[in-house]
């Protein structure tokens, strides 16, 4: 489930605005309860927190088809709402606060490192993933056998500021699809493995980008509950490839790479 949350300090009576019902697909209508839980609860808890507040809150599911998460994912995105606005009012610069606690790790846990290797009939692997590269280092190559792959894995590398080293040899000569879902998997376990038991990340984040008249968000949980949801319309395509990677397999990537990492994952196209 996503949730997006949002509170605005106003003078006079808070109000809340939400957008959650209904709660989970089944039954028809959403569930009423949730263990001893009434759902609707949700609105009414957040309506009188706003009005004792003094904020306007406007929260509204994006996606979710499960009640609890639904529910949980409100809560969540509220707690983080509060600890921004307690950090802002006492003055607390929050990426500088992500460095001082990056200063105190230790130098094995600042060089975040995962290789994998994977070999089936189809495809040979090796991948390695270097979360904290220093900003004038080389590392690596990207050679997949699918240029379209390979451009994309570059935008991820550069974008993250990580570094990648993919190489693969597949059965290309029948299609790109092996190769292009073999190396995201692998490259998920791989990530994966640097992260390690993900201690002093920040788990949740979002952000958004644009490319031309394309704007795309992602939320991100290093949850270890695997699960991708997207509403890019892909369907809309009226060709089969982006150059020499089929339209069907861009999002089987993205869903491998999500799976294969233990992250849950939301793309969501927006207006542009």
């Amino acid at each position: 489930a996503e949730v997006r949350l949002i509170c605005v300090p106003e003078s006079g009576a808070g109000s809340a605005e939400m957008a959650l019902a209904p709660y989970g697909a089944y039954p028809k209508g959403g569930r009423q309860f949730i263990g001893s839980f009434r759902t609707t609860l949700t609105e009414d808890f957040f309506g009188g927190l706003a009005a004792a507040w003094g904020c306007r809150m406007i929260a509204r599911k994006v996606r979710g088809s499960n009640a609890h998460h639904v529910v949980e994912s409100t809560f969540k995105s509220f707690a983080r709402c509060l600890r921004r606005a307690m950090d802002a009012a006492a003055g607390y610069e929050v990426e500088a606060l992500s460095e001082a606690a990056a200063a105190e790790t230790s130098p094995s846990a600042r060089r975040r490192v995962g290789a994998k290797a994977r070999a089936t009939k189809e495809t040979s692997i090796d991948v390695a993933v270097h979360l904290d590269p220093q900003p004038s280092e080389k590392w690596g190559l990207i050679s997949t056998g699918v240029a379209t792959l390979d451009e994309l894995l570059r935008e991820i590398e550069a974008t993250s500021r990580l570094r990648l080293k993919v190489r693969c040899s597949g059965d290309t000569w029948i299609d790109e699809h092996h190769s292009a879902e073999d190396v995201t998997i692998t490259i998920g376990q791989a990530l994966n493995v640097a992260l390690g038991d993900k201690g002093g990340c920040t788990r949740m984040g979002y952000a958004e980008a644009a490319c031309e008249d394309a704007r795309v968000r992602c939320v991100m949980d290093l949850s270890n509950r695997p699960c991708l949801c997207s509403d890019l319309p892909f369907e809309e395509c009226d060709a089969e490839m982006v150059g020499d990677l089929s339209v069907e397999m861009i999002c089987h990537c993205f869903d491998s790479l999500t799976t294969s990492s233990q992250m849950t994952a939301h793309l969501e196209f927006l207006p542009s």
